[in-house]
């Protein structure tokens, strides 16, 4: 048996030892990457671990730095950074005006708490690869955050208002002014208004981004509604040459629109229909409150005529002729100047109307007057001088007065003005919740006196008062009237289909007051009823007043007690074919009123009265 033995080559052996020589390289090769991966891996997870609730190294905000703070750490440190923080400067500009900007301008807060979510986010808010590049980042270079602040919108424009409130300015349309009588021209320049709100975005914008420096304001041009072209100027000239003269057929009233006045009233507008040509545009405004005043210097009140009647004759008699009024007719004055101006018209005729009066001297054939109407009358007898006095002079008003049908009758329109001017004197009259003495005691009578005739003869009673307490020259109480000017009156009407005369008759010597009305009867059935009386009040006590000028022991008695009460009075009237036209209760409500009495020194008032000492 054969035995053979089998050997390696030299080849083989070779390639066996080159095969042990890479792998070991390999290996080699692997330990040397693997290891510092390995070790950078465990200080990545280190670091990582170390700063899991802490904010990464190199973290800065308001020049604090946060480096390896827990939030609770930053926090307290970022509160009280926030305290001292000074805003980047920023200030507004406009032109070669700057107005810086403080916080308080502002109105900024810094917000902590965004500021730290800010720091502690960084880093931790991509993928891996981000977050620890920006991990390395702030740790090699540094990561300086600007602090996340709020402004206050409102307090920002205010504050803009108040700085730029200078800038805006309207617009100044071109105008015309005459300096010595010479047109002058000035040109329009447009104006401008600040647009606050861009101007506040771009103002809370840079502030929010952390950014200081300037801002610009913002503005808008407003541009002029026109211009007056020079060559007008010929136009204007021609216009405001002259006066406008204005007169009145009659010749009594003039009046003018001098240049000066013109150029106020006038502004010139662009002529659509010419170009290159303006024309005239009034100020109408204005020129109405020229021409009322006009109006009030030309205004004549109509007279009316005054009349006597002869009822023995039937005669009417005229005492004084009536006269035309005049009125300017403001509105069509108005427009004949603007008419004026426009057509370069120089004298315009003013538009004066003719008023004629209520009562003409020649309408008396027609008034209807031929008889007794109505009769009123109350007695006077007793009344001091003064008192009678003022009756005279208070009847003599109404002397001739022709009230026209439908119309009105107003006793203070025709007694005037009570006053010492007017021929009036003083005498006892009722002031208030007193008698006292003043101008013009007894004109009541007259009034009184002229309501009886007008209220028995069955005319409507348009306005009356009764007196504040039971008078006793008016007899019966509840058949009164009042009067005080200019305030309260006495007014009725005429409902006849005739004119109305008003005759007063003053009977001085057997004090009698007697006011008669002529016309045509109508044909009235008037029934008035009696008076009654109810809620009676006693007047209270006396009230003695002491005058220490009066003489000793004298007393004088100014007043005198009536019991207060409410009288109604019942008045029926009837047309001539019996339907009722007037179905009233006349109601007046008087005061009690107290005696009043005037005492000299060492008097000793009764037991009882209330007195008044000089001296308490």
């Amino acid at each position: 048996m054969q035995h053979t033995e089998s050997l390696s080559s030299p080849a083989s052996s070779t390639q066996t030892r080159a095969s042990h020589k890479t792998t070991s390289l390999v290996m080699l090769i692997l330990l040397w990457v693997l290891i510092p991966a390995l070790v950078l891996a465990f200080l990545v997870v280190r670091f990582e671990w170390t700063y899991r609730d802490k904010i990464y190294p190199g973290v800065q905000v308001m020049g604090v730095d946060l480096s390896g703070m827990t939030r609770d750490e930053a926090r307290q440190a970022l509160e009280q950074a926030a305290r001292a923080y000074a805003l980047p400067q920023v200030a507004l500009r406009y032109g070669d005006q700057i107005w810086p900007l403080s916080q308080d301008d502002l109105g900024v807060v810094v917000l902590v708490d965004e500021s730290l979510n800010q720091a502690f986010a960084l880093g931790r808010n991509g993928d891996m690869t981000e977050n620890l590049s920006a991990q390395w980042q702030a740790f090699w270079r540094g990561a300086v955050l600007e602090p996340t602040v709020e402004v206050n919108p409102g307090r920002v424009e205010q504050t803009v208002r108040e700085l730029t409130a200078s800038l805006n300015h309207a617009v100044t349309e071109s105008r015309v002014s005459l300096s010595e009588l010479q047109v002058v021209i000035t040109s329009s320049q447009p104006g401008q208004v600040v647009d606050v709100p861009a101007t506040v975005e771009a103002v809370i914008r840079r502030v929010e981004n952390g950014m200081g420096g300037i801002v610009d304001v913002q503005v808008q041009k407003i541009p002029a509604a026109g211009t007056i072209p020079i060559a007008s100027k010929k136009t204007i000239e021609e216009t405001l040459s002259q006066p406008i003269l204005l007169t009145d057929p009659r010749g009594e009233f003039q009046f003018s629109l001098d240049p000066a006045t013109l150029a106020t009233l006038v502004t010139w507008v662009n002529d659509d229909e010419q170009v290159g040509q303006v024309k005239p545009e009034v100020d109408t405004d204005a020129l109405v409150s020229i021409v009322e005043d006009w109006a009030k210097q030309v205004y004549r009140p109509p007279l009316d005529a005054r009349f006597d009647f002869d009822p023995k004759r039937g005669q009417l008699i005229e005492l004084s002729p009536s006269a035309n009024g005049y009125e300017l007719d403001v509105e069509a004055t108005v427009a004949a100047i603007e008419n004026a101006i426009l057509t370069g018209e120089k004298q315009v005729e003013l538009p004066v109307r003719l008023v004629k009066p209520d009562v003409a001297s020649e309408d008396a054939p027609s008034f209807g007057i031929k008889e007794l109407v109505a009769r009123g009358t109350t007695k006077f007898a007793g009344s001091s001088k003064a008192r009678v006095k003022n009756i005279e002079v208070a009847a003599s008003k109404f002397v001739g007065v022709v009230i026209p049908p439908g119309g009105v009758f107003s006793f203070n329109k025709y007694v005037g003005d009570v006053t010492a001017a007017n021929g009036f004197e003083d005498s006892l009259i009722i002031a208030g919740d007193r008698t006292a003495v003043g101008v013009g005691g007894g004109v009541c009578q007259v009034s009184t006196t002229v309501f009886r005739a007008s209220f028995f003869g069955g005319f409507p009673t348009v306005e009356r008062w009764a007196h504040g307490y039971v008078v006793s020259w008016y007899g019966k109480p509840g058949i009164d009237a009042t009067v005080y000017t200019p305030k309260v009156d006495f007014k009725f009407k005429n409902t006849t289909d005739a004119y109305l005369l008003i005759k007063p008759i003053v009977d001085t010597k057997k004090g009698i007051l007697i006011f008669e009305f002529y016309g045509t009867k109508p044909g009235w059935k008037v029934e008035v009823g009696e008076p009654q009386y109810s809620n009676r009040q006693p007047p209270p006590p006396p009230l003695y007043i002491e005058d220490p000028t009066m003489p000793p022991g004298k007393v004088v008695q100014f007043d005198w007690a009536v019991e207060g009460l409410d009288a109604k009075v019942p008045r029926k009237v009837w047309d001539k074919d019996g339907n009722l036209l007037i179905d009233e209760v006349l109601v007046s409500k008087y005061k009690p009123w107290q005696a009043k009495f005037r005492f000299g020194p060492g008097y000793t008032p009764p037991a009882g009265a209330q007195v008044k000492w000089a001296n308490p």
